[in-house]
């Protein structure tokens, strides 16, 4: 019985510490009224220095939906999101570069003509659900 306490403790302790924990993430795009066939959440994952570490596709089966990354070692990162309402696997821009699906950064950090900072992106990831609501910054 001993043994199986400090097991446990041990594994929850490494969890504490920074080995590695899902990511999982809240989705919603509350200004999308219906769901084309074919979209997909696109969710892009960064270091602290906003360097991209994976980019990955899940199909869109609701407006709200939630995804799971990971494992990933608990620290501090940044993340981007869009809602790829047709599935060309990009987020889609008009005729002055101004995204027309709609996206998120971490922390719902914005800026009003470019990425928003690094800085107001960042996020530390201890285990726990994140959510994220994906909006139409410029149009759409």
């Amino acid at each position: 019985m001993r043994s199986l306490l400090a097991s446990l403790l041990l594994l929850w302790s490494t969890n504490l510490l920074g080995q590695s924990a899902q990511m999982v993430f809240d989705l919603s795009a509350p200004e999308v009224k219906t769901l084309p066939k074919g979209a997909q959440w696109m969710v892009s994952l960064h270091d602290a220095n906003g360097t991209l570490i994976q980019q990955v596709p899940f199909p869109a089966t609701a407006l709200q939906q939630r995804v799971v990354v990971g494992p990933k070692k608990v620290g501090t990162y940044t993340a981007s999101y869009y809602l790829d309402l047709n599935g060309n696997n990009e987020l889609d821009k008009g005729l002055f570069g101004q995204p027309i699906e709609p996206y998120a950064f971490s922390n719902g950090a914005r800026s009003m003509f470019s990425r928003p900072d690094v800085a107001s992106q960042r996020f530390t990831h201890d285990g726990r659900v994140l959510s994220v609501k994906l909006e139409y910054h410029f149009g759409g």
